[in-house]
């Protein structure tokens, strides 16, 4: 499955969309900061007061994601140094010792982590919902999708996260005319 095809799973119909977690390599080596500029402002929204309280709350969450994601690589690193040492010299008794309880740490840190970001997910759709009456009337629906975010996913695959910004559909439109029929 390329990137292009899970893109497209979370965005079927190309909304605007901005993309929090990308399916990338290096995606998960950088915090997300949720951008607040004018130009990923959706076209629709006119409100620019709005726009920016919207990102200011978004970027909140937004950037505790993945936020000790570095020393789980570090993790990583420290484990594959331990396996090559006991590869090497498999009879030093120290590293033989500290091997298992490093890689505990570094599941229980990934666990940690896995975890952490998917409180941080409802949060994020918590604050969705709460401005998608506000965006209603700028003929915007707000959306939250998520993908490969929970402990096991198929190999490969990175967390994807995704704010949609798709039309209202006709029934949920609300009315702002003030004619009275």
């Amino acid at each position: 499955m390329g990137l292009t095809t899970s893109k497209q799973e979370l965005n079927p119909l190309d909304y605007p969309a901005i993309w929090i977690s990308e399916p990338t390599m290096f995606s998960d080596f950088q915090t997300t900061k949720f951008p607040t500029e004018p130009q990923h402002k959706p076209v629709e929204l006119k409100d620019s007061a709005l726009w920016d309280e919207f990102a200011a709350s978004m970027n909140v969450p937004v950037s505790k994601l993945n936020q000790y994601i570095g020393w789980m690589y570090i993790m990583y690193l420290v484990v594959l140094v331990m396996c090559l040492l006991i590869g090497i010299g498999g009879q030093i008794l120290w590293v033989q010792i500290l091997t298992f309880p490093i890689i505990l740490m570094n599941l229980a840190g990934h666990f940690y982590i896995v975890k952490r970001n998917q409180r941080l997910d409802q949060e994020i759709g918590t604050i969705i919902q709460a401005y998608e009456t506000r965006f209603l009337p700028h003929n915007i629906q707000l959306e939250y999708v998520t993908k490969w975010t929970d402990f096991c996913k198929p190999r490969h695959q990175r967390a994807m996260r995704v704010v949609l910004f798709g039309p209202v559909p006709n029934q949920e439109r609300p009315n702002l005319s003030d004619d009275v029929a």
